[in-house]
């Protein structure tokens, strides 16, 4: 059997079928790099989140479990409770809280033993937002709903330490034992201060690079019974 080839046979590809090529070529590069590029930033985004979700259920759990324990005052030698101050690092109101509890004596053995002060360690505790980022140098405490990102610090005499960055917002809500709110500004005295049965905590945390993230910010609310307050 002859085979007769033709003479197109013996010529490549056109200059305008090279073109058509690399530019589709092109587009499909593209397409594969912008899908790797989504799917990076997507699970730093994730990740991103899983960690801020961490750091908010920490904070939560810790805040949760001292001010519970606000007033714990087994054998009433003198008062504990909810606290005020000038300062507003040492204050109970809006944007920062302040209580004291007798749970130990200080004589570092695993049993919890009331002495009848709050002068022992994690007895005297104070919470509050600074407008920094939980390194260097300490900034001001920032007032509720001022959403400059900023540290929660939990300050039990020793200075205020760190507990979590980037948090948004940091508020607290009282309540008497009514569940009528009491408003900050007038929880000036002792007397006023003993009303308080309950507080709601309202703290709003961002990720780390909120550019590259998809969801950015969380928000937990939770309200804490005062166990010891009134008894």
């Amino acid at each position: 059997m002859n085979i007769r080839w033709s003479p197109l046979s013996d010529k490549g590809f056109t200059l305008v079928e090279l073109m058509i090529a690399m530019v589709i070529l092109g587009l499909v590069l593209t397409g594969v790099v912008k899908m790797f590029t989504n799917t990076g930033r997507f699970h730093t985004s994730q990740e991103m989140m899983v960690s801020l979700t961490q750091d908010m259920r920490a904070a939560k759990m810790l805040m949760s479990q001292e001010i519970r324990e606000a007033g714990c005052n087994p054998k009433h030698l003198i008062r504990i409770g909810f606290q005020t101050s000038s300062d507003d690092r040492y204050n109970t109101d809006a944007n920062s809280i302040h209580f004291t509890r007798d749970i130990d004596n200080g004589d570092g053995d695993a049993n919890l033993e009331p002495d009848g002060d709050a002068n022992d360690p994690n007895e005297d505790i104070r919470y509050y937002r600074t407008n920094d980022n939980c390194s260097g140098t300490v900034g001001a405490v920032l007032a509720a709903g001022n959403n400059t990102p900023g540290c929660l610090r939990r300050n039990t005499g020793g200075g205020g330490q760190p507990v979590m960055a980037n948090v948004t917002n940091l508020q607290f809500i009282y309540y008497d034992t009514n569940d009528a709110v009491l408003p900050p500004a007038g929880l000036t005295t002792n007397a006023a201060l003993d009303k308080i049965r309950t507080v709601e905590v309202i703290l709003t945390g961002q990720v780390e690079n909120p550019g590259r993230a998809t969801e950015t910010s969380q928000t937990q609310r939770f309200r804490i019974k005062i166990r010891n307050m009134g008894v």
